[in-house]
Parts: structure tokens; C-alpha cells; sequence
């Protein structure tokens, strides 16, 4: 299998090099990814407990989709591909996802510097989840993902993108 590469970039999210997926986990390089915030009309969020074979986060709790992006690939298009690869959700275009941006942040650790770009959708359909990545998968209603933030291993960007996504939502 091909080594995966992805662009590391700066401080202002601009292209600086392309590195192995391998090289930007081993030395935390700044590099983009994207998370989906999938919600159903009972206004529930999916939750997926990530694989315990994951090299970063085995087992951890995370939101809807987290996808890496690939060098050359937008936000938007990762976005899509994870969608279709962890979860079979299809039908999502690049302009829903436009329209469904809700903000942006820069995570910084000993073991990830990202900068996430983070959406949201609305779907009700079958989920057909990637069983290679994912043990568990499931909507659950927001005071259940509070618990699960506060009481279970929780990936800590999805931690922070989903306490922001409930912060600004309690504002509105």
C-alpha cells in the first residue's frame, strides 16, 4: 500500500511542504483535517468510538467523521470522502458542505497541531459504518455525549469541536 501523503502547513494555513502521514504523526507537523458534526432530525449526534488498531486515539470516543486531509485535496473533499468511507453516507456536495461550515480552529498537542475546519449536516438514512476504523457507532442525544466527554477516553479535537459546536448553539 502507498505511503499517504499530506501538506504541512503554517501558521496561516498555507502550504509549506508535502510529508508522509507517517513523518506529520512522528513529529506533530501542522498539518488540516475536518470533522463532520452528523445530527438527525431528532436532533441527536453521531458518536463513533474510533478502532483500538488506530495509531493515534485507539478507542477514544469522537464525533460524527474526522477525516485527514490529503496534499492537494480541499477541506470540502475530505470531508466527502470520509462521509462515504466511515460512515456510506452519499449525496453530500461540495456545495452543502460549503453552505454547512461552521468554523474553523487550530489544535495544538504533544501528539497532533491541526487546523480543523468543521461542518455539519442533517441525516436521517442508514449508516453503513467502515468496521476497520470504528468499533461503535450511534446517535445519541447531547446531555449522553456531555457524560461521555466528561467520563470516557474522548479524541480531544472532537472534544473541543463539539464543547465549541454546543457553546455557540447555547448562544443562539
Amino acid at each position: 500500500m502507498e505511503e499517504e501523503i499530506l501538506d504541512v502547513v503554517d501558521e496561516k494555513d498555507k502550504f509549506v511542504r508535502k510529508a508522509t502521514r507517517e513523518e506529520v504523526r512522528k513529529n506533530a507537523l501542522l498539518h488540516r483535517t475536518v470533522r463532520v458534526i452528523i445530527k438527525n432530525s431528532k436532533r441527536e449526534f453521531l458518536l463513533q468510538k474510533r478502532s483500538k488498531n488506530k495509531k493515534n486515539f485507539p478507542s477514544h470516543w469522537d464525533i460524527g467523521v474526522a477525516e485527514t486531509v490529503k496534499s492537494g485535496e480541499s477541506y470540502e473533499a475530505a470531508a466527502i470522502r470520509g462521509l462515504v468511507e466511515e460512515t456510506g453516507i452519499l449525496n453530500i456536495s461540495n456545495i452543502q458542505l460549503i453552505r454547512s461550515f461552521l468554523f474553523k480552529i487550530k489544535y495544538n498537542s504533544p501528539q497532533t497541531n491541526e487546523y480543523c475546519k468543521v461542518y455539519e449536516i442533517l441525516y436521517d438514512g442508514k449508516i453503513k459504518p467502515q468496521y476497520e476504523e470504528i468499533e461503535e457507532i450511534n446517535f445519541l442525544p447531547a446531555d449522553v455525549v456531555k457524560k461521555l466527554i466528561r467520563e470516557k477516553p474522548f479524541h480531544p479535537v472532537g472534544k473541543v469541536v463539539i464543547e465549541k459546536y454546543i457553546e455557540n448553539r447555547l448562544k443562539k
